[in-house]
C-alpha cells in the first residue's frame, strides 16, 4: 500500500495474503496468495533480497488470480522471510509470510508386549531433555533452598550443577551445598536436587542444571535472588539511623565528576568464605533504583554506577564486605561539580498513569538558549508520542500514551552538555520493566526479571512474536524471570513479557563466543652476558595458539612494584636486553607473556636479576639550521636513553633550571624540552646579528654541535595579513588571492599541508604581485586550509564548502495511512536532490532497516514499506532530510472480519411508498458484495438500485410496496449481514393490543461526509430515510 493521494490506476492489490508457515523438516512448505490488477500483474518471489528461480525443490504456481510458491522436501536453510512481488504498469504491490522450518521429533518407541509398559516420555534414545527444570526464587538470607531438575534419554544423561558458570565446588566449601540424586520411585528419568544450607548474600546468582549422554547435552538454568531480611525501624522517627558500618580508619579516596556524567565506583574483593558485599551513601544502605546500578563484572568486580550525577548525590560511598573471618570497607568521596550555566527550574520526578500523559517542564535561564531530550541515551524528536513544546524560558516535554516501556530517566540538555534529570514512573501492571537492551556474550547465561503489581498474575513471555518455552520461566508472587542459560547467535532478538494489554520489551544482543587466551610462554631462562647486557630465551606455547600472537617483555626494578614494558617479540628464542633498554642503574627483573586477539596469558618470570647501567648514544644528531630574519630556529636530537643533558651557545653554558630563558637581558631567548628521548633548544625570534651561532650538546658518552645562519627574507605578504575564513556553497566559483611585495616574484599553493596539482578544477594564476587559486565549481571534498607559501613566509586560507540545503517536494501535507493487518505498507518522500541523504523515524526514534522495514532509495525518491504490516507497526513516521520533515500516520487494523457494521441483525420497519435504505459497511473500499432476499440474489431496476459509495454499500427501495417485506442478506465470502424488512400499510398504534412483540427499528440516516484517508470507517447506520 502506498502513502500517496492521487489515483495511479490500478495498481496490484493483494485479496488474500500469505500466510506463516511451519513445518518439520523434510516435509513440503506452500505459500498461497490472491492478487488481482489492472492490466494483471507479473508475481516474482524474493527472499533475503534474491529473487527465487525454480528448481527441483522449488517451484511456482499460478491460477488466474490465485498464485503460490511450494518447497518440496524443506530444510533447515529454507526458513526465513518469503516475499510475494506484484508489478504492473500501474504500480507495484508487497507482500510476506514467514517459513519456519521444525527439527524432526524423536521416533516413538516401537510398540512393546503388553506385559512390557511403554517407556516414559523422555526416556527414549536420544539426546537427554529436561522433564521438569529448576524454578526461579527470591529468598531471605539464612534461608534453605532447594533447587530440582530431572532429564531423561537413553542411556541415561549424568546430571550435573554450576553457578554463574563456575562448578560448585570452585565457588563454595562443601559444608555450605549438598547433591540429592533423586530415587527411582519418584519418577523416570535421572534428577538431581541442590541443597543450599542457610543462604548467604553471595549466593545470588544464575544456577544452571546440566544434563549430558553419548547423544547430546542439554542445560535448565534458574535464577537465585538471596535479599537481606528487612531491619527494624527505630521507635523514634526522629532518631538519627544508628551506622551500619564502623568508621572509616583512613581518609577516603576523592572522585570529581561533572553534573550530568556518570560515576563508576569498583570494589574487588577477596576471601572464603565469599565475602557479602553491601553499598552505603553518607552512612546508610543502598538500593539499587533508576540511577543507581549495582552489578557484578566479567572479572568478579563489585560495581556501583550512579547515573547523570546531580548535586544531591555527592557524598561519602562506602563498599563494605564482610563474612565469618572479618570486616574490610573501601571508601571514596564524590563531589559533583556545577557548570556555570544552569537550568533556572530543573525537571521534577512525575508519576503517570499506563495510557495516560506525563508532563515535563523546567526553565533555561535565556529563551534563545536551544535545548534537546533524552530518554537515557536515546535523543527523541518531537512527534505525537514526544509533544515539545517552547514558551519563553519554559521546556516542556509531553509523553502521550504512557506505556511500561517509556518508565525511565529523562534529560533534558542546555549547550555544554548542561543537564537536569528526573524519573518518569508509569503506574500500571508491571513495577518493574525490562532494560532497554541487553548485552551478552555468546556462551553466557542471559536473565530477564521484571516485576508485576499483583502477585500470581501469569504473564508471557516471547522472542520475535513467538513464545519461548515454559522451561526457561519461572514466576513467584510479583516477580517473574526469564533465564536463557548458555545463550546462542539464535537466542538474540526481542524479548517481550505481555500482561493483558501491558507489555515491556527489550532488545537482547548475543555478541560473538568468548575465546580463551593464548597459553604461557615455556622454558624462560636468564643468562647474564657481558659488557652490560642480559640474555633472555624462551620457547612458544603449548598448544599453539590458533590466532596470531606476540610476545610481551617488560622489566620491574628490585624494589618497585611497577613493571615497566620493553618491547614486544614476534617470534620466539632469544633477546639481547643491553643497558640502553633502562633508565637508571640498577637490578632489574624480567617476565614474559603471550599476546593474541583474545586476549593475553599468564605472566612467567625469569628466574633472578640483572645489574644494567644506561648508556648514552647518539640516535640522530644535531643538524645546521637556516631561518629567516624573525623566525624561530629548532635544534634536536634523539638520543638511545632518557639522560639530562647541557646545551651550549657559543660556548656558553645555557642555564637549564628554568624552561626559558633569556642568554642576558635584551638579548636572545631560548627554551629547552625533553619529552623522552628527544632533547630540544628552542631560539625564539632570531635576528640577523645571530647568524654564525654555534649550538652544543653534551651529555655522557654524547657531545654535538651544530650552526645557526639568518636569511633575509626577500619578499613579504602585502594581504592578507591575518589567516581567513570563507564559506562556499557547492558550485559556487571560489577565488582565493595573496599579494605580495615584489612583482613576479614565484609562490607555491598548498592544501592540507599537500602541494596542490593544476587541473580543469583547480585553476593557479599569477597577476604582477598577486597569485590566484580558483575552483570553477567548488564541491564539497575541496573544504581544507589552503596555504600560499613563498620565500619564509605564507598566507592562509579555511575554505568550507557545504551542500544546498535539502527540500522535500512530496507530501508537503500530513498524509494519513491506514491498511489492516498483513497488508504492505508503503510511505513515499521525494526530495529536490537524488543524493541528498534522509532519515526515517518512527514515534521519534530511528528506524533501522530488517526483515520487517525496508528502505528504498531511486533517485529523488525514498521510500519506507512495511511489507506484511501487524498492529504494532503503526504510529507516527518521519522523514527528515535536512531541516525538513515530512509527517506520516499510519493505523493498522486488526480486522477479523470483512463487515464491520452492522455487527447484528437488524430489524427496520417501513409504511408502503417510504424510501428505504439498507447500509452495509466493509473494511476495505475495493471489497465486492452480493444483496439477496429470501434466498435469492436481487436484480437492479428502477424499484431496487445497488449503490457503491467507499466502503458502504447500499440496497435502496426508492418506493416500497408490501411484497417488498423479507429477509435482505449484504454477503462477502462466508460473511453476511442480515436486514429484516417489514412495510405496512400504516403505523401502528402503540397502544394497539395486536402489537408484534418483536423489535421493530425506524433509523434516519443523516446525510454525512466521509475521509477514508483521515478517520477509520467505525459507524454507519442502517434504515429508512
Amino acid at each position: 500500500m502506498k502513502a500517496s493521494s492521487g489515483d495511479q490506476g490500478s495498481p496490484p492489490c493483494f485479496l488474500r495474503f500469505p500466510r506463516p508457515v511451519r513445518v518439520v523438516s523434510g516435509a513440503e512448505a506452500e505459500l498461497k496468495c490472491v492478487v488481482l490488477g489492472e492490466p494483471p500483474p507479473v508475481v516474482v518471489w524474493e527472499k533475503g533480497g534474491q529473487q527465487l528461480a525454480a528448481s527441483e525443490r522449488l517451484s511456482f504456481l499460478a491460477d488466474g488470480a490465485e498464485h503460490g510458491l511450494l518447497l518440496s522436501t524443506a530444510l533447515p536453510t529454507d526458513a526465513g522471510v518469503y516475499v510475494c512481488r506484484a508489478r504492473n504498469a500501474a504500480g507495484e504491490a508487497y507482500a510476506a509470510a514467514a517459513v519456519t522450518v521444525l527439527e524432526p521429533p524423536a521416533s516413538e518407541p516401537e510398540p512393546q508386549p503388553a506385559e512390557r509398559p511403554l517407556p516414559p516420555p523422555g526416556s527414549g534414545e536420544g539426546a537427554p531433555v529436561f522433564l521438569t527444570g529448576p524454578r526461579s526464587q527470591w529468598v531471605l538470607r539464612g534461608a534453605e533452598v532447594v533447587l530440582t531438575c530431572r532429564a531423561g534419554g537413553l542411556p541415561e544423561p549424568t546430571l550435573y550443577w554450576e553457578k554463574d558458570g563456575m562448578a560448585l565446588d570452585e565457588v563454595w566449601d562443601s559444608s555450605h551445598f549438598a547433591l540429592e540424586p533423586g530415587r527411582a520411585e519418584e519418577g523416570p528419568g535421572a534428577s538431581l536436587a541442590l541443597r543450599i544450607l542457610a543462604a548467604r548474600l553471595p549466593d545470588s546468582g544464575v544456577y544452571v542444571c546440566h544434563a549430558r549422554n553419548a547423544h547430546g547435552h542439554a542445560q535448565a538454568g534458574a535464577l537465585l535472588q538471596v535479599h537481606q531480611p528487612p531491619e527494624n525501624p527505630p521507635s523514634d522517627p526522629d532518631e538519627a539511623p544508628a551506622p551500619v558500618v564502623e568508621p572509616l580508619k583512613c581518609a577516603p579516596k576523592t572522585f570529581w565528576v561533572n553534573e550530568g556524567k556518570h560515576a563508576k565506583f569498583r570494589c574487588y574483593v577477596m576471601g572464603k568464605p565469599e565475602p557479602e558485599i553491601e553499598w552505603h551513601w553518607e552512612g546508610r544502605p543502598l538500593l539499587p533504583d533508576r540511577r543507581r546500578l549495582m552489578y557484578r563484572d566479567r572479572d568478579g568486580g563489585f560495581v556501583l554506577k550512579v547515573l547523570y550525577c546531580q548535586a544531591k548525590d555527592r557524598g561519602l560511598y562506602v563498599c563494605a564486605a564482610r563474612n565469618s573471618a572479618g570486616q574490610t570497607l573501601s571508601a571514596v568521596q564524590l563531589h559533583v561539580k556545577e557548570p556555570r550555566l544552569r537550568f533556572t527550574r530543573p525537571l521534577q520526578d512525575v508519576e503517570g498513569r499506563e495510557h495516560g500523559i506525563a508532563v515535563l517542564e523546567c526553565k533555561v535561564p535565556n529563551s534563545r538558549i536551544p535545548t534537546a531530550w533524552f530518554r537515557e541515551d536515546q535523543r527523541l524528536l518531537p512527534c505525537r508520542k514526544y509533544e515539545q513544546i517552547e514558551e519563553g524560558t519554559v521546556r516542556r516535554l509531553i509523553i502521550h500514551r504512557l506505556k511500561a516501556d517509556d518508565d525511565g530517566v529523562y534529560l533534558c540538555e542546555m549547550r555544554g552538555r548542561v543537564r537536569t534529570v528526573a524519573n518518569v514512573t508509569v503506574k500500571g501492571p508491571i513495577l518493574k520493566r525490562l532494560p532497554r537492551k541487553l548485552d551478552v556474550l555468546e556462551g553466557e547465561n542471559a536473565v530477564l526479571l521484571v516485576e508485576t503489581l499483583e502477585a500470581g498474575v501469569e504473564g508471557r513471555w516471547s522472542r520475535d512474536g513467538e513464545e519461548l518455552p515454559v522451561i526457561c520461566q519461572s514466576s513467584s508472587g510479583h516477580m517473574h524471570a526469564l533465564v536463557l542459560p548458555g545463550v546462542t547467535r539464535e537466542d538474540a532478538g526481542e524479548v517481550t513479557f505481555s500482561l493483558g494489554n501491558s507489555r515491556t520489551t527489550t532488545l537482547l544482543r548475543v555478541k560473538c563466543v568468548k575465546h580463551s587466551p593464548p597459553g604461557p610462554p615455556l622454558s624462560a631462562e636468564m643468562f647474564k652476558g657481558h659488557k652490560n647486557t642480559v640474555l633472555l630465551t624462551w620457547k612458544p606455547p603449548d598448544p599453539a595458539p590458533e590466532t596470531p600472537f606476540i610476545y610481551r617483555l617488560e622489566r620491574q626494578e628490585v624494589g618497585s612494584e611497577d613493571w615497566i614494558q620493553c618491547f614486544s617479540i614476534e617470534k620466539a628464542g632469544a633477546v639481547e636486553v643491553p643497558g640502553d633498554c633502562v633508565p637508571s642503574e640498577g637490578d632489574y627483573r624480567f617476565r614474559i607473556c603471550t599476546v593474541s586477539g583474545h586476549g593475553r596469558s599468564p605472566h612467567v618470570v625469569f628466574h633472578g636479576s640483572a645489574h644494567l647501567v644506561p648508556t648514552a648514544r647518539l640516535v640522530a644528531g644535531l643538524e645546521d639550521v637556516q631561518v629567516y630574519d624573525g623566525e624561530d630556529a629548532v635544534f634536536s636530537l634523539d638520543l638511545s636513553t632518557i639522560i639530562q643533558g647541557t646545551w651550549f651557545l657559543n660556548g656558553e653554558e645555557l642555564k637549564s633550571n628554568e624552561p626559558e630563558g633569556q642568554v642576558e637581558p635584551g638579548a636572545l631567548r631560548y627554551r629547552m624540552e625533553q619529552k623522552g628521548l628527544q632533547h630540544r633548544l628552542i631560539l625564539h625570534a632570531v635576528k640577523h646579528q645571530d647568524s654564525g651561532a654555534l649550538i652544543g650538546f653534551s651529555c655522557p658518552g654524547v657531545q654535538d654541535s651544530a650552526a645557526l645562519t639568518i636569511q633575509e627574507s626577500p619578499v613579504h605578504i602585502v594581504s592578507p595579513q591575518d589567516k581567513v575564513s570563507l564559506t562556499f556553497t557547492t558550485s559556487d566559483r571560489v577565488v582565493l588571492t595573496c599579494e605580495l611585495s615584489r612583482v613576479d616574484f614565484p609562490a607555491t599553493w598548498y592544501k592540507d599541508g599537500q602541494k596542490v596539482e593544476e587541473s580543469e578544477l583547480l585553476v593557479v594564476k599569477m597577476d604582477g604581485r598577486k597569485h590566484r587559486l580558483i575552483l570553477p565549481e567548488a564541491k564539497v571534498q575541496d573544504s581544507g586550509e589552503f596555504e600560499c607559501r613563498t620565500e619564509g613566509v605564507s598566507a592562509f586560507f579555511g575554505v568550507t564548502v557545504q551542500d544546498p540545503p535539502v527540500h522535500i517536494v512530496e507530501p508537503r501535507e500530513h498524509v494519513f495511512v491506514h491498511a489492516i493487518t498483513s497488508e504492505c505498507v508503503m510511505l513515499a518522500c521525494e526530495v529536490d536532490r537524488e543524493d541528498a541523504p534522509v532519515c526515517w523515524y518512527k514515534d521519534g526514534q530511528e528506524v533501522e532497516e530488517s526483515d520487517f522495514v525496508v528502505l528504498e532509495n531511486e533517485g529523488p525518491h525514498r521510500r519506507l514499506v512495511l511489507p506484511a504490516t501487524q498492529p504494532s507497526d503503526g504510529g507516527e513516521f518521519q522523514c527528515v532530510a535536512g531541516d525538513e520533515r515530512a509527517y506520516f500516520t499510519v493505523t493498522i487494523t486488526d480486522v477479523s472480519s470483512w463487515i464491520v457494521y452492522p455487527s447484528g441483525k437488524v430489524y427496520v420497519a417501513a409504511v408502503r411508498l417510504e424510501r428505504v435504505v439498507l447500509t452495509c459497511e466493509l473494511c476495505r473500499p475495493w471489497a465486492e458484495v452480493r444483496w439477496t432476499k429470501d434466498g435469492e440474489e436481487v436484480v437492479e431496476s428502477p424499484a431496487l438500485l445497488l449503490q457503491k459509495e467507499d466502503t458502504v454499500r447500499r440496497l435502496v427501495l426508492p418506493s416500497v410496496q408490501l411484497e417488498d417485506s423479507g429477509e435482505y442478506l449484504c454477503e462477502i465470502d462466508d460473511e453476511s449481514a442480515s436486514f429484516t424488512l417489514t412495510v405496512t400499510e400504516s403505523y401502528q398504534s402503540q397502544d394497539s393490543s395486536n402489537n408484534n412483540p418483536e423489535l421493530c427499528i425506524l433509523l434516519k440516516k443523516p446525510k454525512t461526509r466521509r475521509l477514508w484517508s483521515r478517520f477509520p470507517p467505525w459507524r454507519r447506520t442502517a434504515g429508512t430515510e
